[in-house]
């Protein structure tokens, strides 16, 4: 699926030109729903991780979280599997690294993304 390019930060990329670019990436897609918070979405707001209820939390369940950001990940189109999770916690400025791999048909991808609460 084609989608607006979006840099390191999340906002749209713009050429020199100042135009837009249409990008298929499943890297995108990925980080895109890793930061979907849940109910954010006015127009489907039954999409998103629940951060704020179950992840950013004092005594957070690690396996119900990676079968969650596993669960979204898979819904990627292209994404087949995701074999490495990783979930560093900040407690103290609740916050949470996470890094992963997964795969697609065509090649296997290393990210990391930083949440914060």
């Amino acid at each position: 699926m084609k989608d607006i390019l979006l840099d390191k930060q999340g906002d749209i990329a713009l050429t020199a030109e100042g135009d837009i670019s249409l990008v298929t990436s499943p890297v995108q897609a990925v980080m895109i729903k890793l930061k979907w918070v849940f109910a954010e979405w006015v127009f489907d707001p039954e999409k998103g991780i629940p951060w704020f209820d179950v992840v950013l939390v004092k005594k957070a369940d690690i396996g119900r979280i990676k079968r969650l950001l596993v669960s979204e990940m898979m819904d990627v189109d292209d994404v087949l599997e995701v074999p490495v999770m990783d979930i560093f916690f900040d407690p103290e400025r609740r916050s949470a690294l996470v890094k992963f791999q997964f795969r697609t048909s065509k090649e296997t991808f290393n990210e990391e993304v930083v949440l914060h609460g």
